[in-house]
């Protein structure tokens, strides 16, 4: 049989195919991007505040990028204004929307990204658009490079998207927070934060925008509570009266005015010693934070404000201190020297930081060619830890460490073992050098690789102009004294002092503006100019701070040193003698040496080797080697003083600070363990949490009343707030409806009235285990303690009872009794009111079958069967309690002994049923007439 071959199917034509490939992806992309990012209800789309409220807000969040443009850090800021409308903008947009809050995050962080570079590009003048994001990429990966190179970054293009960074962030994350939650101290932290430090760090006088931003901020919060209040009422069907909003609003203004005129007129004083202290125990590592941060951004051209005088491990030149005319310190000397606090051996490219942070208790420093120097100091402006000496410091009165590197025949400072030692009175014991420019010329021209390594780093962006200005100035010399001299002879001669500063342009190396364009400028200018040009000549050389002589005062003999006197000056290294200070400032008289050469004659402290150079100083100073030691008597542990004044708190602090920690985080994780579950079963929760901390955990044949009784009679104080959890508790467990809305509200108060009322019963429980250190205390009279002292008690009366059960229970060869029992203990109280319709029941009841009762009733509560051996004076065994269960479909009600359970699987075989289950408190009622317990 022959059957007909079927046509093959028609192959679409590849243009189709690839339609139909493109409308498959894009149905594909929307299903993610829908999934991903659900789609907002535009006609939900508000400002949480309202029409008011949204002017108000747009000014608070625009004081800041308005407050960073009078700052002046940067040339293109402009954009920071837009930024903050773009972010606000879509916040409202996503915080009316159903996203969650982290990919509400996400969106913000990607949109913003995007947001800060297209607008830093826009405001750029570099030729067309793409040029300009190419350009900004190019500063970019420049300022990684410098960086990580330890070279300060003089492109400002990373502070600005920095700056772009805060403004979006703060605005963005303060809408979202305000549109989802109407919280407004997001937006309000957020951009007061960065305000109140630009204001602090910024030359400008900025105070007004903290005034508008104060006065925004407050009229915000009025108009926000205001919504809330309206939102309230319209829940509960309130209707206020129309004037009430602008009543409202009035009377948060006037509370406002009041606010900021009581801020503005109030002393400080009190306030602002207590923030001093706080300064000075921060301010070390806030200035290494800021010499990073300095050399991180060294582009900036706004610098910020430097008050008085402040010696850190790092300088950035350009910046213009406020010096005072105060006096800082007074020195008892021979005569006046340079004061030295601090030397640098790291030249950023703007500036200098110290990079040798090992602290020692001794150095060897060279003798050769110095003599002993002392001074005392009285120290008024205290420098930190800071000590001062002479040329190079080598012991002190007071316990101290010397700040040095690997190479320990010098230091870079000299350090306080505490800092309220540094503001104390101290003598100081330096070798200054004596030797003469013959000594000098003739030391050798070998470094050790380690000086070499140090003192001769240049930055590879030191512009080329300045290597060759060096090399024409000194480069035909042949000793490094001579170099020195005639760069500070240079220096003296060719440029002027000027007492202001300026700071160079971005991107400008400031050694090289001040020698081609400034050229005059303060004395940080001319003493990293000198050492710059040495270390490119290859002379290790570094740059001092510290103070000059000062002024002899007649009437006490002693130099008087102030603020206007501070300095920076240039120690250059030769091998055998050390650091030799030069002075290349012209505001300040040269350092005079004796030239042996040219008058003839010896030279001092110098010589043709090294044995008679140091015949003299050996002689008359063999104790040297030992100055940095400490005296006899000095030590640090001789008396209960000393071991006072030498006692370091950081180590109590950092305990304190970690048991406080670890208070916290216990408290946290406490609420953290119910955080989402309902009120009730949160409330009961923390209960018995508390209470099992204590020892009162809870016994698996416990019903929610007995435990709650158990509690009761641990802590009296907490037993009417734990039943009224526990009844909450019962209802939201074994009632159809569940807990009610007051069932939950009465478990709320109950749980704020255990863990805050007078006596503190909840906190009480939970610190019982504390008992046996209290027991022969004052502290016995406490409630805590009573807690856990009458805790014996309650055991030892339970188990007497239960032992009595156990023992009767023996000797009849029996179950122990389950029975009603009468005892004299018990305080019963006739009624004498009304019966209640239930009592009335039970009598006429009884009444109708023959069966004479006696109804009594107890002052406290009997609903369980704790509760009702408790007030008869019997054991639990001894009470017989009903429990109600549903037996297939019928009703069925059992009575046992009060300390034994139920076995529901056991009785549904004795019974000879399906199922068999506990009723909930509605069928309980309903099938019986009463109510549980």
């Amino acid at each position: 049989m022959l059957r007909r071959a079927s046509a093959p199917a028609p192959t679409p034509a590849p243009n189709a195919l690839f339609a139909q490939q493109l409308a498959a992806a894009g149905r594909w992309l929307r299903r993610s991007v829908r999934s991903l990012f659900p789609p907002i209800a535009w006609r939900r789309l508000r400002f949480r505040g309202g029409w008011f409220a949204l002017p108000i807000y747009v000014l608070l969040m625009s004081v800041y990028p308005l407050s960073l443009q009078q700052a002046d850090w940067v040339v293109t800021q402009e954009q920071f204004t837009w930024i903050v409308f773009a972010a606000i903008a879509l916040a409202v947009i996503v915080g009316n929307g159903t996203l969650s809050t982290r990919r509400s995050m996400l969106v913000g962080g990607l949109v913003g990204t995007v947001a800060i570079v297209l607008t830093t590009a826009f405001a750029s003048d570099i030729g067309p658009f793409r040029d300009r994001v190419i350009h900004l990429a190019v500063n970019v990966n420049n300022w990684i490079t410098q960086v990580l190179a330890g070279e300060a970054a003089t492109d400002p293009t990373v502070f600005v998207l920095f700056l772009g960074a805060t403004v979006w962030t703060a605005a963005y994350v303060g809408t979202y927070a305000l549109s989802r939650s109407l919280r407004p101290w997001d937006a309000i932290l957020f951009m007061g934060f960065c305000l109140v430090v630009n204001v602090s760090m910024a030359l400008t006088n900025l105070i007004a925008d903290l005034v508008v931003f104060s006065l925004s901020a407050l009229v915000l919060l009025v108009r926000l509570h205001i919504v809330l209040l309206q939102e309230r009422w319209t829940r509960n069907n309130i209707v206020p009266s129309g004037e009430m909003d602008w009543r409202l609003l009035r009377g948060g203004l006037t509370w406002t005015m009041v606010l900021v005129i009581m801020s503005l007129v109030t002393p400080r004083v009190g306030a602002a010693e207590v923030l001093n202290r706080a300064y000075t125990v921060f301010e070390s590592p806030y200035h290494s934070v800021e010499a990073e941060w300095q050399r991180f951004f060294a582009g900036v051209s706004g610098p910020s404000r430097l008050r008085g005088v402040s010696f850190t491990d790092a300088i950035r030149l350009g910046q213009s201190p406020n010096l005072a005319d105060r006096v800082v310190m007074m020195v008892d000397a021979p005569q006046g020297r340079f004061w030295k606090a601090i030397s640098y051996d790291f030249y950023t490219g703007n500036g200098w930081r110290t990079t040798e942070t090992d602290k020692v208790d001794k150095i060897s420093p060279p003798v050769l060619g110095r003599e002993k120097f002392d001074a005392t100091f009285e120290i008024v402006v205290p420098q930190q830890n800071l000590l001062f000496g002479a040329n190079e410091p080598v012991k002190v009165s007071v316990p101290f460490q010397f700040q040095t590197g690997a190479d320990r025949s010098y230091s870079i400072a000299v350090r306080a073992v505490r800092g309220g030692q540094a503001s104390e009175k101290y003598t100081v014991t330096s070798y200054v050098s004596v030797a003469d420019k013959a000594a000098l010329r003739r030391a050798p021209g070998t470094y050790p690789d380690y000086i070499r390594q140090k003192y001769l780093q240049l930055p590879s962006t030191l512009p080329q102009r300045v290597r060759d200005l060096a090399h024409k100035v000194a480069g035909e010399q042949t000793d490094p004294y001579d170099k020195a001299e005639t760069i500070e002879s240079f220096l003296r001669t060719t440029y002027r002092y000027a007492p202001t500063v300026r700071a160079p342009p971005a991107g400008r190396d400031p050694v090289d503006f001040f020698l081609f364009d400034l050229k005059e400028d303060f004395c940080e200018y001319f003493a990293s100019s000198m050492v710059v040009m040495l270390r490119e000549l290859g002379v290790p050389a570094r740059v001092v701070e510290g103070y000059t002589a000062g002024t002899l005062d007649p009437a006490t003999g002693k130099f008087q040193v102030k603020e206007l006197d501070a300095h920076a000056w240039v120690e250059v290294y030769f091998p055998q003698y050390g650091w030799i200070e030069f002075e290349p400032t012209p505001s300040q008289a040269p350092i005079f040496r004796v030239d042996s050469e040219a008058i003839g004659g010896a030279s001092p402290g110098g010589g043709d080797d090294t044995s008679t150079g140091t015949t003299a100083i050996d002689r008359g100073d063999k104790d040297l080697q030992n100055d940095n030691s400490p005296d006899e008597g000095q030590g640090f542990g001789d008396s209960v003083v000393s071991a006072v004044q030498n006692f370091d708190p950081r180590p109590v602090a950092a305990l304190l600070g970690a048991m406080l920690l670890l208070l916290l985080l216990a408290f946290a994780r406490f609420q953290l363990r119910f955080r989402g579950q309902p009120s009730v079963d949160s409330a009961w929760g923390k209960a018995r949490l508390l209470a099992s901390y204590a020892g009162f955990a809870v016994d698996p044949s416990q019903t929610t009343y007995e435990y709650a009784t158990m509690l009761g009679e641990a802590v009296p104080d907490a037993k009417s707030p734990i039943q009224d959890i526990a009844e909450a508790r019962v209802h939201d467990r074994y009632t159809p409806a569940g807990a009610s809305a007051d069932d939950r509200h009465r478990a709320h108060l109950a749980l704020v009235a255990l863990g805050t009322s007078g006596r503190r019963p909840l906190l009480s429980l939970a610190a019982g285990y504390a008992g046996p250190l209290v027991r022969h205390s004052r502290l016995a009279s406490t409630p805590l303690a009573r807690c856990w002292l009458r805790r014996p008690a309650i055991q030892r009366a339970r188990a007497g009872r239960a032992g009595w059960a156990q023992t009767l229970a023996r000797e009849s060869g029996r179950q122990p009794p389950c029975r009603l029992a009468h005892s004299p203990r018990a305080t019963l109280a006739h009624m004498t009111v009304a019966e209640h319709p239930n009592v009335a029941r039970v009598r006429a009841y009884a009444a109708e079958r023959g069966v004479p009762i006696e109804i009594r009733r107890f002052a406290a509560s009997t609903r369980t069967a704790q509760d009702a051996a408790r007030e008869i004076g019997v054991s639990v065994g001894e009470i017989v309690k009903s429990l109600v269960f549903v037996a297939g479909d019928r009703p069925l009600v059992v009575l046992c002994c009060g300390d034994r359970r139920v076995s529901e699987e056991r009785l549904r075989e004795a019974i000879g049923v399906a199922a068999v289950r506990r009723t909930t408190a509605d069928e309980a009622k309903r099938f019986t007439g009463y109510a549980i317990g």
